[in-house]
């Protein structure tokens, strides 16, 4: 039997709905199933119309406060995602990149983006 080592990242695709705010929190825990410490660590989380464009559409804040016990909270305003309509649906790709402390940059998650257009503005 072919054994494989996948270090891809995890496949989630957002739906969020223009003007409206959203949290997301991730814990990251180690092989062991226990929250890993991840203070002094660094993330990154963008939104791009296309893997390959220069300028991200969005920038996710990061807040670490409880990065001691594995948590990572990514949000986004609703300013930010009332930007990213112009007048249609917006089609794009986000992804997390996790830097470890003198540590190569690891991607923990990506996928696709999905905004409609609110009708409440």
């Amino acid at each position: 039997m072919r054994q494989v080592i996948d270090l891809t990242p995890t496949e989630v695709d957002l739906r969020l709905y223009a003007g409206d705010g959203a949290l997301l929190k991730l814990l990251l825990k180690d092989q062991a199933g226990q929250p890993m410490d991840v203070s002094g660590d660094a993330f990154e989380a963008d939104i791009r119309v296309q893997p390959s464009d220069s300028t991200e559409a969005v920038t996710f804040d990061v807040d670490l406060t409880d990065a001691a016990t594995g948590v990572v909270a990514l949000a986004l305003t609703g300013a930010q995602t009332a930007d990213l309509v112009n007048g249609t649906d917006f089609l794009g790709v986000w992804d997390v990149q996790w830097i470890a402390s003198g540590a190569e940059p690891r991607t923990l998650v990506r996928g696709k983006v999905q905004v409609p257009q609110d009708v409440t503005r």
